[in-house]
């Protein structure tokens, strides 16, 4: 079966609601998930969307700073590089399974960037 492109906030519901159930479970980062910053997923998962709609398909509607987010987390519990790509690499297998297609690229590659940043701007280990 051929899969669609992502083109809507439906669309990224279904990735990142997929992407949770992998990163909650999982041992090298789901910790900060449940234990760091416990996440209630019925609140966080409309910020989450807003920030990809918006990054995506340039909606609005997102107004907090990611960095200042993930300093906050960082702070309660340091992130490591592995702790980055380990997210980049879900949120990519994530993505792969359901969509393909231009913008299903773009999220990947915006995350990569995103990571990166992180990697630069919070993280302090090499």
């Amino acid at each position: 079966m051929e899969l669609k492109d992502i083109e809507n906030r439906e669309d990224l519901r279904i990735v990142f609601e997929n992407f949770y159930q992998k990163a909650l479970k999982d041992e090298a980062i789901g910790h900060f998930f449940t234990e760091v910053i416990p996440i209630d997923l019925e609140e966080h998962l409309p910020v989450i969307l807003d920030f990809w709609q918006n990054n995506l398909f340039f909606t609005g509607g997102y107004g907090k700073n990611l960095l200042t987010v993930h300093q906050h987390i960082d702070n309660k519990f340091p992130m490591t590089y592995k702790d980055v790509d380990t997210w980049i690499e879900l949120l990519n297998k994530t993505v792969d399974e359901l969509f393909r297609g231009e913008v299903s690229t773009r999220l990947k590659t915006n995350a990569l960037s995103i990571g990166t940043v992180m990697k630069l701007k919070i993280v302090k280990d090499c």
